[in-house]
């Protein structure tokens, strides 16, 4: 009801939707920053105030958006691997993991799996917490989304969760087709966990997830040499074409990177029909709006991603608000722990 509001434009609709909610729905960052928006809109921006200081403790797509209204630092409360050093020579020396790992090396993903199901069934959090990081250590990044402990406080652990394999050919593709470095590293992230062999069941490959005849379009319009779909493996390969491909989308995009991203998802044809439905539509509203659930939380995801990966590469974000709208980066955010964070 929420969403069918916002997109025929009724906000006094929408906020009765929100107003209905359960309260544990109701007071989850995303609805809280809503209902703040709409209060706001609706011109009572006294009631906006603490629902949107409400949703800015928390490090998501609409708790960060929270803060740039609400003038807060964006939350983050990172957590690293315990440095216990006998804890640590305990989990490198454990045989089974030892065995995950050598299989994932030899390209073994099935069997390495099922090992690294049973290295971990007796770990506590602490012990697997280090058996990922031994894992991302081999370059098996996937681990740092499937193999995390199943609670809330793993997901404090940033740096593990948000890999930085091959920063230095990301920063240069980035700068070369005037990208984000962050916004390229967080599609990546979303797209294969920065595995090179990651294959969709649409065919898309590599760490940018390329279709093989859109890499050989983009490789034409370069002026590269194309060398068949298996070259999309090589991050070497498909990072340039990838990051070509991103620019093109949001060059056709008016420069809204996620109208880019949504279409990078979706398709440039399903962005184009949700554009010419709504066309006036603030960006916020708009993602939410997206028919396609998929691409609806998909473009919230990516985009969360790329503050974290700017806290990762830099120590401090653009704001989102500015990156969502297209404008000149003029109001840089820091990072804090609030007294409460929700992961």
């Amino acid at each position: 009801a929420v969403r069918e509001a916002l997109a025929r434009g009724d906000r006094r609709g929408a906020l009765a939707a929100i107003e209905r909610m359960p309260a544990a729905l109701r007071g989850s960052a995303q609805w809280q920053y809503f209902e703040a928006r709409l209060r706001e809109d609706l011109g009572d921006a006294a009631a906006a105030v603490p629902l949107f200081a409400a949703a800015a403790k928390s490090p998501t797509f609409h708790g960060f958006l929270a803060a740039d209204r609400a003038g807060a630092p964006y939350a983050l409360c990172p957590r690293e691997p315990s440095g216990d050093t006998t804890l640590r020579r305990e989990v490198a020396a454990n045989a089974a993991l030892r065995r995950a790992i050598a299989l994932f090396q030899i390209r073994r993903p099935q069997l390495a799996a099922l090992e690294w199901q049973a290295a971990v069934a007796d770990m506590d959090d602490a012990r697997r917490v280090l058996a990922v990081e031994q894992a991302l250590a081999a370059r098996w990044h996937d681990r740092a989304i499937f193999g995390m402990p199943a609670n809330p406080e793993a997901l404090l652990h940033y740096s593990l969760r948000f890999p930085l394999r091959h920063a230095s050919l990301i920063r240069r593709e980035s700068r070369r087709h005037g990208l984000e470095p962050s916004l390229v590293a967080a599609l990546t992230r979303a797209e294969s966990a920065f595995m090179p062999e990651a294959r969709s069941p649409a065919d898309a490959r590599g760490l940018m997830q390329l279709l093989p005849s859109t890499a050989q379009g983009v490789a034409r319009r370069l002026g590269k040499p194309w060398g068949g779909g298996d070259s999309l493996y090589r991050p070497e390969v498909n990072v340039p074409l990838g990051t070509a491909y991103l620019a093109q989308r949001i060059g056709d995009n008016g420069g809204l990177a996620f109208r880019a991203i949504a279409a990078y998802n979706a398709g440039q044809g399903a962005v184009n029909r949700w554009v010419a439905a709504r066309p006036t539509l603030p960006a916020d509203y708009w993602i939410e709006t997206i028919p396609f659930r998929e691409t609806r939380e998909y473009v919230p995801r990516v985009l969360a991603f790329s503050v974290i990966y700017d806290w990762r590469l830099d120590g401090r974000s653009r704001s989102l608000t500015d990156r969502l709208e297209g404008r000149a980066d003029h109001n840089p955010r820091t990072f804090a722990c609030p007294d409460k964070a929700s992961p």
